[in-house]
């Protein structure tokens, strides 16, 4: 047994230096403070490439709400002033009320994330599309002479519309959520309202994108894949205006002529009785294929002619449209080939409800105080090059 005893001893001496150091070690690691400093990467400056974009404004020190300040410490310490022990019923309406002011408390919390349809994380894919629908100069697969952005009113009513991507309405499928969307947004004063509040997020959000962004240059017979100088950042925000004023136009054309709803609804009769014609004269030609007789034939070419008729009464109409808008809004309604389609928009939402007028009203102003915007934060960035 004696051959053991030493290797035991020396096993004991052991575990105990050890099990003290790791006690020292581990009391000063929860002596100290455990917040942590984020430094800004290597490839951006701490306020960002035009001082409006904090690069660590919105990093969580959590260690620090887990352990106090010694002040916070100290008020959490102090005792209560000893009071006599309150009565029985005393405590019951305390008790009540604390319940009752939490429950209060997470209410407003539920009805508020219910009421959150334009959410963050729909912001960022916002930011996503408009930097992705920039393209600088010579740069791949357009390789235009002048940057520009292929953002318009039709694309990007196509890609939130088909995938929500962040917006979050309380509705039981897509029709009715696309639905349920456009009822917030066209309430009165909605707009103006989420304008204020929300753009200056948006273009951070951009700035952003534009600072993590690359793009295939081309070099003779190849390529190259390179960031986005602040140059070109700049001007991604100044294209990127273009196609906010582009609909704002538009939208100011139609409110200012209500004519051209009554127009709208003329053609989406056109657009029918075509429909209709074109049903009949499908039957019709059927029948005189199958029949193979001279009233069978006869007929077919009548139908033929009335489906023929329908379609140039309803082409004149859409031209009307078209025509009339642009004499309206002249140079400022230039750019992507939508009109007709933002026209028919518009009327689908105030079809049944004309008072939206003046929420599509406000819409082109918010569109191009937005573009106002996105021109000065252009500046902003070109100063501080």
């Amino acid at each position: 047994m004696n051959k053991f005893k030493i290797p035991t001893l020396i096993f004991v001496a052991v575990f105990v230096i050890s099990a003290a150091a790791l006690f020292f070690y581990v009391k000063k690691d929860l002596e100290e403070k455990t917040g942590v400093e984020v430094e800004a990467p290597a490839w951006v400056n701490e306020a960002g490439s035009s001082g409006k974009l904090p690069v660590s404004g919105k990093v969580a020190r959590s260690g620090n709400s887990i352990n106090p300040t010694p002040e916070k410490q100290e008020e959490q310490v102090q005792p209560a002033e000893k009071k006599d022990e309150p009565a029985v019923t005393e405590n019951k309406t305390a008790v009540h009320a604390a319940n009752k002011t939490e429950q209060s408390t997470l209410e407003k919390t539920v009805d508020k994330i219910k009421d959150s349809i334009i959410t963050e994380v729909f912001l960022d894919n916002l930011a996503q599309y408009t930097a992705d629908n920039y393209h600088p100069a010579e740069s791949l697969p357009f390789k235009a002479t002048a940057g520009f952005s292929t953002a318009s009113f039709k694309s990007i009513n196509m890609h939130f519309g088909l995938n929500l991507h962040g917006l979050m309405p309380d509705a039981q499928n897509l029709v009715s959520a696309r639905k349920s969307i456009w009822s917030y947004l066209l309430t009165p004063g909605k707009l103006s309202a989420l304008t204020e509040s929300e753009t200056g997020s948006l273009l951070d959000l951009i700035e952003e994108k534009g600072i993590l962004a690359e793009r295939k240059f081309v070099e003779g017979d190849s390529y190259s894949v390179r960031e986005l100088t602040r140059k070109q950042r700049a001007e991604m925000f100044r294209v990127s205006a273009q196609p906010l004023r582009h609909v704002a136009a538009v939208l100011k054309a139609i409110t200012d002529n209500p004519d051209l709803i009554q127009a709208l609804d003329s053609y989406i009769k056109a657009e029918k009785r075509v429909d209709s014609a074109n049903g009949i004269f499908q039957l019709d030609l059927a029948n005189s294929q199958n029949m193979k007789s001279e009233s069978a034939r006869n007929k077919a070419a009548h139908s033929g002619k009335l489906l023929k008729e329908a379609i140039t009464i309803r082409e004149k109409i859409k031209t009307g449209i078209t025509q009339k808008i642009k004499s309206y809004c002249a140079e400022k309604c230039g750019g992507p080939d939508d009109l007709f389609y933002i026209a028919q928009w518009v009327f689908r939402r105030v079809e049944n409800d004309e008072k939206r007028l003046k929420s599509i009203t406000a819409g082109y102003e918010a569109l191009n105080r937005i573009a106002d915007k996105m021109d000065k934060r252009a500046e902003a960035i070109e100063k501080s090059m």
